[in-house]
C-alpha cells in the first residue's frame, strides 16, 4: 500500500489559478495550497491585468517556492486566463481553482487517489458554502442527495444527471491533461457565465469512467462582491455556450445543458419584458395622475 502511494504521489496536478483584483483573499488561497498533503503539484497562476496587489503577491509567493508559476497579462476575462495556463501545464491531472476561495488539505489527495483507484478518466468531490470568514453559510443539499453515488463508476450520460445535476463546479473537480489535449479541449475565449459547463460537457464527450468522490475539497466563498453574487447581463455569454453546443449535438447531456441555458435566457427575457412593462405602468400612472392634477387645477 505505501508504494502503491509513492507512485501517486509521482504524478503531478497542475493547478491552474486565474487571478484578477483579487488581493483580499489571494493569500489564504495560495497558503491552502501549500498546505496541501498531497504535494507533488504545479501552480500556474495568470493575473489577467489586476490593478491591485495581486500580481505582487503572486510573484511573492512564486519566489518562496519553484512550484509556483505566474503568468502575466492585460485583462481579457477568465476564459482566456485558463486556456494561457493549460497551454503551460506538465502534470499528468489538471485541477482549477479561484482565487477568492481555499483548497481543504487533502483535496488533491483525495481527487488523485479516486483517478487512481478506480483508473477513472474524471473525477468529482464535493464542496463548502463558506463566507468571508471561512464559516459555512448553507448545507449543501445536492451533496446530500449523490452521497449515495460515492465510489461508482458512470458513464458521462449518467454521471451528467445523478452527479452533477446542473452543477458545474470545475474546482471539485480533477480532469486527464492527456484528454484535454488529445481532443483540444478549451473555455469559450470571452465567456464571463458558465464557461465551466462547457468545457466540462467538452470533456464528458471523451470520458468513459467518471466517479463521484462523498468528500469536501473546496471551501467556495459566498460573500458580497463574487461574481454570484453581481447582477449583471450575461446574456451573450449563454448565447456563445449555445452556439458552442451546436456545433456538435452528438450526446444528450450537451442536449440537456443546451435547454437548460435556453431556459435561463427565456427567463432572463420574460424577467426583462416584466421590467419594462412595469416601468411604462408607472410611467402612464405619473402622466394620468399629472393630468387629474391639471384638470383639477383649471376647474378651481
Amino acid at each position: 500500500m505505501k508504494r502503491k502511494y509513492l507512485s501517486m504521489q509521482n504524478k503531478t496536478v497542475s493547478i491552474i489559478l486565474p487571478v484578477y483584483n483579487a488581493e483580499r483573499f489571494l493569500s489564504p488561497c495560495i497558503e491552502s495550497i501549500l498546505q496541501q498533503t498531497y504535494t507533488s503539484w504545479e501552480l500556474i497562476a495568470v493575473d489577467d491585468g489586476s490593478s491591485d496587489s495581486s500580481l505582487e503577491i503572486l510573484q511573492s509567493y512564486a519566489e518562496k517556492d519553484q512550484r509556483i508559476k505566474v503568468l502575466s497579462k492585460k485583462n481579457e476575462g477568465v476564459s482566456i486566463a485558463r486556456n494561457i495556463a493549460l497551454e503551460q501545464t506538465k502534470g499528468e491531472y489538471v485541477y482549477f481553482a479561484d482565487a477568492d476561495d481555499v483548497l481543504m488539505p487533502d483535496a488533491l489527495s483525495v481527487l488523485v487517489k479516486a483517478i487512481e483507484r478506480y483508473q477513472a478518466t474524471f473525477v468529482k468531490a464535493d464542496f463548502l458554502p463558506i463566507d468571508e470568514n471561512e464559516k459555512q453559510v448553507f448545507v449543501n443539499k445536492k451533496q446530500v442527495i449523490r452521497k449515495r453515488f460515492d465510489g461508482t463508476v458512470m458513464n458521462a450520460d449518467k454521471f451528467f444527471k445523478k452527479v452533477l445535476m446542473k452543477e458545474y463546479f470545475l474546482w471539485t473537480c480533477l480532469f486527464r491533461r492527456d484528454l484535454i489535449e488529445k481532443y483540444q479541449i478549451h473555455f469559450i475565449p470571452h465567456c464571463r457565465l458558465m464557461e465551466d459547463s462547457a468545457f466540462i460537457v467538452d470533456y464528458l464527450l471523451h470520458s468513459d469512467r467518471n466517479v463521484y468522490r462523498d468528500a469536501c475539497v473546496y471551501g467556495y466563498r459566498k460573500y458580497e462582491g463574487t461574481v454570484s453574487a453581481v447582477k449583471k447581463d450575461y446574456s451573450q455569454d449563454l448565447v456563445m455556450i449555445l452556439a458552442h453546443i451546436e456545433k456538435s449535438n452528438v450526446a444528450a447531456f450537451q442536449l440537456e445543458l443546451k435547454a437548460q441555458i435556453e431556459r435561463v435566457l427565456s427567463e432572463a427575457k420574460s424577467s426583462e419584458m416584466k421590467k419594462k412593462l412595469v416601468k411604462v405602468l408607472q410611467f402612464l400612472d405619473r402622466i394620468k395622475n399629472s393630468g387629474l392634477y391639471v384638470y383639477y387645477k383649471l376647474k378651481s
